[in-house]
């Protein structure tokens, strides 16, 4: 055991502590050798009140910080749960809108063409956009698609 004793006052005002003694405690057999060489060094024995104030103030300090403890869970918990339902209605908002816009969601909203339930091209009768064009003969270039799109279901 080493006992200190207070010193003077460092440069910054705190009060500075000496080595002032070692002790080897193993040297002592008994309780009450312990007991005297405490005494003897200027220890004095705390009353039960004082003992019972001190365990309390240990048992406090423990409880307070179990509550802490289990308050941060909670607001874990509460966290983890609000973001995984903010996750549920970021993908539910996706597929309202997958149904919305008549998609499968696959194309990205782009028609790539093919064919409807019946197995025949899906054709658009829209005359606002016309995509066929036309060679220097005049001929449209819609039969050739046509026929492409037949050779590549023809190759499925």
């Amino acid at each position: 055991m080493t006992i200190y004793e207070s010193g003077d006052d460092d440069d910054e005002g705190e009060e500075s502590w000496v080595e002032k003694e070692q002790v080897v405690l193993s040297d002592y057999k008994t309780k009450d050798e312990m007991h005297a060489l405490m005494v003897e060094k200027g220890f004095q024995l705390k009353s039960p009140e004082e003992v019972e104030a001190i365990q309390q103030q240990y048992k406090d300090e423990a409880e307070a910080e179990r509550t802490k403890a289990e308050e941060r869970r909670e607001e874990m918990r509460i966290r983890r749960e609000e973001m995984q339902r903010q996750r549920e209605e970021k993908m539910m908002e996706g597929a309202r809108a997958e149904v919305e816009g008549g998609g499968d969601g696959s194309s990205g909203g782009v028609s790539m063409g093919g064919l409807n339930r019946d197995g025949a091209d899906i054709v658009d009768d829209d005359d606002s956009s016309d995509d066929s064009s036309s060679d220097d003969d005049g001929s449209s270039d819609d039969s050739e698609n046509n026929e492409a799109k037949t050779d590549a279901k023809e190759e499925l």
